[in-house]
């Protein structure tokens, strides 16, 4: 199967999505019409062949049915998609599954997602130059959307399990910036203080980084 990512590029040109229908229709007429989906939903004891049930579903356009499989498999037991495909795949996969959290506003499920395959690329890389889109889609979903969801404690939480993930200074001290921003509206000025110390550690000239610190009573 090709690599989630570009498969996704393909389908999601009108174009190009119409010239892999047709190749795929022609590919099960000569196989005799085999219904390799079908194969596949009939295995449900199988984690095996749900990873791969997940992984054609999403290349089909069909998210909502690679999400019921997932929560599905997962529900039984262990179903982490790496352990039933190549862990490339399987990672191309679970960003796709942390978009379509993320698009269905399940933005705590997303960023468990994103978190997990974070984790996973700096332990070893895959995305490789693409990593920049999912650190984009965690920061966005941590900084502008979390925060309607959760409460400020929870939030906090959050930021610092962020900051502590190591995905780049910047974007370390971005999370800091923003605990310190709710430290000092909860009043917890000692504990802003000292965000705002690791994040001017990690990136001195953050924009924004002076005027919380003139508001925390900073000096210099």
């Amino acid at each position: 199967m090709r690599r989630l990512l570009e498969a996704y590029r393909v389908l999601s040109d009108p174009e190009k999505r119409r010239g892999y229908d047709r190749s795929q229709r022609r590919k099960a007429a000569e196989e005799g019409g085999f219904d390799y989906r079908k194969f596949l939903k009939a295995r449900l004891d199988d984690p095996e062949s749900q990873a791969k049930l997940v992984v054609f579903d999403l290349l089909h356009n069909l998210e909502d049915e690679a999400i019921e499989v997932y929560e599905r498999a997962r529900s039984l037991g262990d179903f982490r998609l790496e352990r039933f495909l190549e862990r490339g795949e399987a990672m191309d996969a679970e960003f796709c599954i942390a978009e379509e959290y993320e698009k269905r506003e399940r933005y705590l499920k997303a960023y468990s997602h994103y978190k997990r395959l974070i984790r996973m690329e700096i332990e070893k890389p895959w995305f490789k130059y693409f990593f920049d889109v999912v650190a984009l889609r965690f920061r966005t979903l941590l900084l502008l959307k979390m925060p309607k969801l959760l409460d400020e404690e929870d939030y906090i939480d959050r930021l610092e399990e962020a900051a502590e993930l190591g995905i780049s200074r910047r974007d370390s001290a971005q999370f800091l910036r923003k605990k310190a921003e709710v430290h000092l509206r909860r009043r917890e000025t000692g504990l802003a203080v000292e965000s705002l110390r690791r994040a001017a550690d990690l990136e001195p000239r953050l924009a924004g980084l002076a005027a919380l610190r003139r508001r925390a009573g900073i000096a210099g």
